[in-house]
């Protein structure tokens, strides 16, 4: 079987026997859909059928090999604790339960399954991917926000999400773009002198980047990438201590000077952001829950507001630990809050600005095992695929380090609530998992080749 290539950029060689014409449809509308979601969500809905339906046909009757990998296994093993959920809350507690199991709120967290096979296991496919993904974040600016006028007024002490949802789910996509520029930076400097002019757009791309994180005024954001970038900074250290040299301490260096940069010329406005509440921080740290404030028409404190309804949900969790309350638990807990009722009602609080209260409300910690295993299976999963050569080790730095920011921010919101979550955990799960990938996908062309020969005359 000779090697195969979409339009002379995609490589569709892992893809087995999947006719062109299929793969050209599978990954057009991978392609558009992840640059439209962010922007034009109805356009993107149509794509996202579309991508399914030929990925499933694509594996199922041409990837029997990955058909039967563990992440399906996964897949079914979380519809189907969806499924016995279900029927403990309709047993349990008919108030909450809903009509019939949610497994689209489950199917979904697996999208990455799709995008990974028509990655087809290739490095470059999935920068393409990621790159597409990320212009989609670089030009909301430009596509949905105001342009410059959004970077003037942020600059100015207002709050500026370029009308991604609002700004901490802009945040959220700007962050993870100022992880991967800085990660695949290297990628660039080490090229051939002809492809250095990708670093202009670099610089334009990192510089837009980093003011959108910057005005966003996240500090959840904030923490989340120097978290994310202080466990690549260790995780290099760790791997190169013995043979570091002076090009590599160079491109730490500019990565260090260029943030060190935008943060003192922004001073002000991180400090003056970073430090609003830590007369509450310092209160909660004593203990002291007399003096954390909550929200009043002189004084708003989404500090304050965070950590009463976490308090709040924690005391429900201890009354059912293990299967939760349900979809309904979190809209059940604000209809019956102790503290300032009628303030979280009038504010719509949905949801509890913390991922994990939100799954362990919902779910019990059965759900939060559940996800917790997901991402462990990533982390260990892709360390293997980097050991045997089937990971870059930027791609696994920029895993390693998203997951780090993930976790953090997901602790001031629950962003795998919302579409916005979904759609960036399943943008950067399937570019490392089609790398996990790589043996099976091996294995299943060594099949297809296999077959055809013997078919041969």
């Amino acid at each position: 079987m000779q090697r195969k290539h979409l339009f002379f950029i995609w490589e569709t060689k892992y893809l087995g026997k999947t006719p062109i014409p299929l793969i050209a449809i599978g990954v057009l509308t991978t392609l558009f859909y992840i640059f439209s979601k962010p922007h034009f969500d109805n356009f993107s809905d149509l794509n996202k059928v579309m991508l399914s339906i030929t990925g499933l046909v694509s594996i199922i009757i041409y990837a029997k090999e990955v058909w039967k990998h563990h992440v399906f296994h996964m897949l079914w093993w979380a519809l189907l604790l969806a499924v016995c959920h279900w029927l403990f809350l309709t047993l349990t507690l008919p108030i909450l339960a809903d009509d019939y199991p949610k497994l689209d709120h489950i199917a979904r967290l697996f999208l990455f399954i799709i995008f990974a096979w028509w990655l087809g296991g290739n490095t470059r496919n999935t920068l393409i991917f990621w790159g597409i993904a990320s212009a989609a974040v670089v030009l909301a600016p430009w596509i949905t926000g105001d342009g410059l006028a959004d970077f003037q007024r942020g600059f100015l002490g207002e709050r500026v999400g370029f009308g991604i949802r609002n700004v901490q789910h802009s945040a959220m996509f700007f962050g993870t773009v100022l992880l991967g520029l800085l990660i695949f930076l290297p990628r660039l400097l080490l090229a051939p002198l002809q492809h250095w002019g990708k670093l202009i757009l670099w610089a334009l791309a990192f510089t837009i980047i980093i003011a959108g994180v910057i005005i966003s005024q996240t500090r959840a954001a904030w923490l989340g990438v120097i978290a994310g970038f202080s466990i690549v900074i260790f995780l290099l250290f760790i791997r190169y201590r013995k043979s570091l040299t002076k090009k590599h301490l160079a491109l730490i260096a500019v990565s260090s000077v260029c943030l060190a940069m935008f943060i003192i010329i922004n001073s002000s406005l991180i400090i003056e952001r970073a430090t609003a509440e830590l007369d509450t921080i310092q209160a909660l740290l004593r203990g002291d829950w007399s003096s954390i404030p909550l929200s009043s028409s002189e004084v708003r404190s989404s500090v304050g507001e965070r950590l009463y309804s976490w308090r709040a949900a924690i005391d429900m969790i201890a009354q059912r630990p293990l299967l939760g309350w349900g979809e309904q638990g979190v809209e059940y807990l604000f209809d019956n809050i102790e503290y300032n009722q009628a303030h979280y009602q009038a504010l719509n609080f949905g949801h509890l600005h913390n991922l994990y209260l939100e799954i362990t409300l919902q779910y019990g910690l059965v759900g939060l095992a559940a996800y917790a295993y997901l991402l462990i299976w990533f982390i260990a999963n892709s360390w293997f695929a980097w050991k045997r050569g089937d990971m870059p080790g930027d791609v696994l730095l920029f895993l390693y380090a998203f997951l780090c920011f993930w976790s953090v921010i997901n602790l001031f919101e629950s962003y795998l609530i919302f579409w916005t979550g979904v759609f960036l955990f399943n943008v950067v799960m399937a570019g490392c998992l089609t790398h996990i990938w790589k043996p099976t996908l091996r294995a299943n062309r060594s099949k297809a080749i296999t077959n055809i020969e013997r078919d041969l005359p």
